[in-house]
């Protein structure tokens, strides 16, 4: 930094004639005047380019998907409320309800008299529009009774079927209403069976925690009935991890 010096002269006053028996007198000095020293202007410092800011990170999802609830035929109001209310719990999807649509012809079994549920996911398949996000899942509601090929049976009866990975499955209230106690047993039995259909779509296996909405039905209703109604530690860990939501 240059520093500038402004001086000022020192003033002094010149000696008065010398009188008989009286000694000189030396003039005061002026009072210095204070030195004032200025600061040499700085140049403006040019301010710092910002740097760019940082790519935003994708948000999450907040929920996992849509599960549209499609109605084979008649189906109850209060069952579809009862599925609704406990996929949208469980597994944090958006719900929304299709139009009633007839059984498909092409999925009835006359041999046995019931229509054949992997049939039914190949119709229900034809449902989602043209453009609908992978995470759009069709859920068959259906009170006709349907079956499927496990072996060792050709044709075996059973509650519902879900792809595994997929976005497709199928419930059937049929079997459900067998030697149920009250309306509110049933539409526990449903929207159970409904919630392990859909695991399955999300790519949840059959599980052996206990209690779990995943068990395997193992050709009981006994399973069913004694789900602890949420998915188990593990299930829960799997599926938060393949298909995570923003919380």
């Amino acid at each position: 930094m240059r520093r500038i010096l402004f001086a000022c002269a020192l003033s002094i006053g010149c000696a008065a004639p010398a009188e008989p028996a009286q000694a000189p007198e030396r003039a005061e000095a002026a009072p210095r005047p204070p030195t004032v020293t200025a600061s040499a202007a700085t140049p403006a410092e040019t301010a710092p380019t910002p740097a760019p800011p940082e790519p935003a990170a994708p948000a999450l999802p907040t929920t996992r998907g849509e599960i549209v609830l499609v109605p084979l035929g008649e189906f109850p109001d209060d069952l579809l409320d009862a599925i609704e209310a406990r996929l949208e719990s469980e597994l944090t999807v958006t719900v929304r309800r299709h139009d009633p649509v007839p059984l498909p012809q092409s999925a009835w079994y006359a041999p046995r008299k019931r229509y054949r549920a992997d049939a039914l996911l190949e119709f229900l398949a034809t449902l989602i529009q043209d453009g609908a996000p992978a995470s759009t899942r069709m859920l068959g509601l259906t009170q006709v009774d349907i079956s499927t090929t496990k072996e060792p049976h050709e044709d075996w009866g059973i509650f519902g079927l879900g792809q595994m990975p997929g976005q497709t499955a199928v419930v059937s209230m049929f079997r459900l209403k067998r030697k149920v106690r009250n309306r509110e047993h049933l539409r526990f039995r449903v929207s159970i069976v409904a919630l392990h259909e859909a695991g399955h779509t999300f790519g949840l296996d059959h599980c052996a925690e206990p209690r779990c909405p995943m068990q395997d039905a193992e050709g009981s209703i006994a399973n069913t009935d004694s789900s602890a109604e949420v998915l188990g530690a593990e299930c829960r860990g799997e599926l938060d991890a393949s298909h995570p939501i923003a919380r």
